[in-house]
Parts: structure tokens; sequence; C-alpha cells
């Protein structure tokens, strides 16, 4: 039973650390759905339809630079109970609905749209250093990432649903200069002990 066990397992950790679909630099897909609990990772490369479904999962970690049939991802629709990451990449077109949710943290996007309700839950986070700024005559959110680059992107909102702006959760990471000075806070206070 024990060899057994183990034997299960065994099998079954490949299948846990994998992708459904990964997509490197020279890869450039058209039209990708990702259905059920299907995944993605994206570290280069690019395409242009990508549509998660069900409680289907994306990490992006890199895109190659925004161009038709090269690089970048050009639309990206999220739906049902779906999750995704991104840390970095080139973005067209984001489009989120249902209970879709996505933690952004660096990248550059043209748009984001929201066809969520924000009452309850916020759907999209944003993590980003102090300071960022939403222009409500334009639609644009700028502001700069933990790595000091900078973003520039247009929310669309939906007429029946909530703004996207009040759909966004940001979380704000120190700056280095405020790190290095709790730092060194820490080291003076060890010191005095």
């Amino acid at each position: 039973m024990k060899r057994l066990m183990m034997l299960v397992v065994g099998m079954s950790l490949p299948a846990l650390a994998g992708y459904t679909y990964e997509i490197k630099d020279g890869d450039y897909f058209i039209g990708i759905s990702l259905n059920n609990t299907e995944s993605a990772l994206i570290t280069g490369g690019g395409g242009i339809d990508l549509n998660l479904f069900d409680y289907s999962s994306l990490k992006i970690r890199n895109t190659a630079p925004l161009s038709l049939g090269i690089g970048g991802i050009w639309q990206i629709i999220a739906g049902d109970y779906t999750k995704a990451e991104i840390t970095g990449g080139e973005i067209n077109s984001l489009d989120m609905s249902a209970y879709a949710e996505i933690l952004i943290s660096g990248g550059q996007f043209a748009q984001i749209r929201s066809h969520q309700d924000a009452t309850l839950t916020k759907h999209i986070e944003i993590i980003c250093q102090s300071g960022y700024a939403y222009n409500s005559t334009t639609g644009f959110l700028t502001g700069l990432w933990g790595d000091g680059s900078a973003f520039n992107i247009r929310l669309i909102n939906v007429a029946g649903y909530s703004p996207t702006i009040d759909n966004i959760k940001f979380t704000i990471i120190p700056e280095p200069a405020t790190m290095l000075l709790l730092g060194l806070g820490g080291v003076f206070l060890r010191c005095r002990q």
C-alpha cells in the first residue's frame, strides 16, 4: 500500500508542476481558450486572443514587444472564476467579467475594461508605488511599478457595471529608499541592545 501511495504521488507531481500551455520566446499563438482548470505560463513571445473560462489560470512573466504577428498579447478575456497574475510583458487589451480576478505588478497595458460589480469585492489588484493618479476626464491611470518603471493604462467603463477604477484595489509597496531607512533603523535598534 505504501508503495502504491508513493507511486501515485510520484506520478501526480509533474502534472501539478506543469502548465497546459507554455509560451516562450519565439512562440506566437492565434487564439487559445483555457477551460476547466487549464493553465498557461507566458515568459516570452505573444499572441492574438487569449480567453480564460471556468477555473483556469494564467501567469504572464514577460512577452516580446507588442507587434502583430511577433509579440505581446493583443487581447485577454477573463471570465467565470479565472485567476491571472501579470508581472511583466506588453498587453493591448484586458477585458474582465464575472468573478475573474487579476493581480498586476508590472508590464504595459493599453487598456483594461471591467464588466464586474465592485460593491462586494474588487477583482483587480494593482501592486505599485505610492503616488499613482487617475484622471477621470481622460480615463488614464498612471503610476510606477515596484521596480520604478512607469505605467499609463486607459481604464474603460462598461454601462451597467461599476466603473473600472472602483474595481481596483491598490497595494502600495514602499520605495527602495524607504526600505533602506527601515533596514538601517532595525540595525541601529539592534546595536543599542
